[in-house]
């Protein structure tokens, strides 16, 4: 006759075993989300923080450029015949212009993300103060310049030289001053 093998019951705490386990398993994925979480919450706070920073920069960058208009105001509206009869002026007013589109650059770039101010009230600040400049935007002397901002300021300038169809030249030509 072949014996029966007979297994000896469970201990009462095995049962629970495989609760503790699960348990375990639990309180690991728990900790592990926190983990992730709070990676996730100091990426975010880093990303706002650095664009805080740079939101200060470039608040500085159009700080200074504020300055430069009120410390040439000739430059604000300019007059292309007087620059162009005075060649350190008018190399004053393309750093002037190149400034101001840089600041402008930035501006327009960080503050709508960062700041509570809109982007559509930068860009209406960008249109008025550019718009004097236009003449100048549109034969410029070294049209790559426009190639040293971001895409975004490149697409304005761009799109503000597509209407030059009309525009003066900045030197006038001698047979029409002398008509």
């Amino acid at each position: 006759m072949a014996r029966q093998r007979t297994t000896a019951p469970a201990p009462w705490y095995s049962r629970f075993g495989n609760i503790a386990q699960m348990a375990s398993a639990l309180i690991a994925v728990i900790g592990f989300s926190a983990v992730v979480w709070q990676i996730n919450e100091a990426h975010n706070k880093n990303t706002v923080e650095a664009y805080r920073a740079e939101l200060a920069d470039a608040r500085k960058v159009y700080m200074s450029y504020s300055d430069a208009t009120l410390k040439y105001p000739e430059f604000t509206d300019p007059d292309y015949g007087a620059l162009m009869r005075n060649h350190v002026e008018y190399m004053r007013y393309q750093n002037f212009i190149s400034h101001m589109l840089y600041a402008y650059d930035e501006m327009l770039t960080l503050a709508p993300v960062v700041d509570s101010v809109s982007e559509a009230e930068w860009e209406l600040a960008f249109q008025i103060d550019i718009e004097p400049h236009h003449r100048y935007i549109c034969q410029l002397p070294d049209p790559r310049l426009i190639k040293t901002f971001r895409p975004a300021m490149q697409d304005r300038l761009n799109k503000a030289r597509e209407n030059c169809g009309d525009t003066r030249p900045l030197v006038e030509s001698t047979q029409a001053s002398s008509r």
